[in-house]
Parts: C-alpha cells; sequence; structure tokens
C-alpha cells in the first residue's frame, strides 16, 4: 500500500488552453475530483514553458490502493495505477505529473499530440508546489 503525495498537470500546448479534470481513486473509490482551467503555454525558443494546476490533497495520507487519471476537455484520458508502480520499486509514497504534449507546434523530431502521466518516488523534493503536507514531516 502506498500514499499518494502530489497530483498535479501541465498544458505544454502553446496554441490553447485545455480543461483538466484530475480524478484519484483510493480501493475503487473516488476520492478526490476536480477540475482546472489551464492557460495555453508560453512558447519559449527552444523550448516551451507550460503551465499547470495542483490538486489539492483531499485523498489524506491514508495508504491504499491508488490509481490516478486525468480527463483533457472531457474527451482524451490517461489512468495510471500508483499501487502497481509502488508495488514494483518499494516506494511508500507516490507522486503523478500529468502532462499534455503538442508535439506539432512544440518540436520539429516528434509528431501528434500526448496526454500523459508519469509517476515517481520523490514525495520528499521540495520542487513540488504545494504537495501534500504530511510529506513534510
Amino acid at each position: 500500500m502506498a500514499q499518494l503525495g502530489w497530483f498535479g498537470v501541465h498544458n505544454a500546448d502553446p496554441e490553447s488552453s485545455h480543461t483538466f479534470t484530475l480524478v484519484v481513486e483510493r480501493d475503487g473509490n473516488v476520492v478526490h475530483e476536480s477540475s482546472h482551467d489551464v492557460d495555453a503555454a508560453e512558447d519559449h525558443d527552444p523550448g516551451v514553458e507550460s503551465d499547470g494546476a495542483v490538486a489539492e490533497c483531499t485523498w489524506g495520507e491514508t495508504a491504499g490502493d491508488y490509481s490516478v487519471r486525468v480527463r483533457m476537455d472531457g474527451e482524451e484520458e490517461a489512468e495510471e495505477s500508483i499501487s502497481a508502480f509502488a508495488a514494483e520499486r518499494g516506494a511508500k509514497c507516490v507522486v503523478a505529473e500529468a502532462e499534455y504534449q503538442n508535439y506539432d507546434a512544440t518540436n520539429g523530431f516528434l509528431d501528434g499530440k500526448r496526454l500523459t502521466i508519469t509517476l515517481l518516488e520523490t514525495c520528499d523534493n521540495d520542487g513540488y508546489l504545494r504537495r501534500c503536507s504530511f510529506t513534510q514531516e
């Protein structure tokens, strides 16, 4: 069983803003759902500075069988299992970073658009804005 220490989303699409819905499930029950309007990314040569949003830690510090899901503009969706990731690595706490990439507008080598969730075992990293308070003890 693992804890979820942070869940946020970044919009790396310089062409348009998007609405992202962040969903957290624990033991098969939705324990958090919030929608965030995120501005278009600012185009900087050679990269893109993305805008983002962070979910409030309403799920608390309870360890459990967690999964996270992000939905963009009510349509495209990505989902990851916190518990499976934590079990593979022996992690007690995991952060989830959702990101939307518009490679058609930002990259000369890659094509397409992609919504992903990256999981990391970095709950004690001070670099996460508004990380859950229980990770700071």
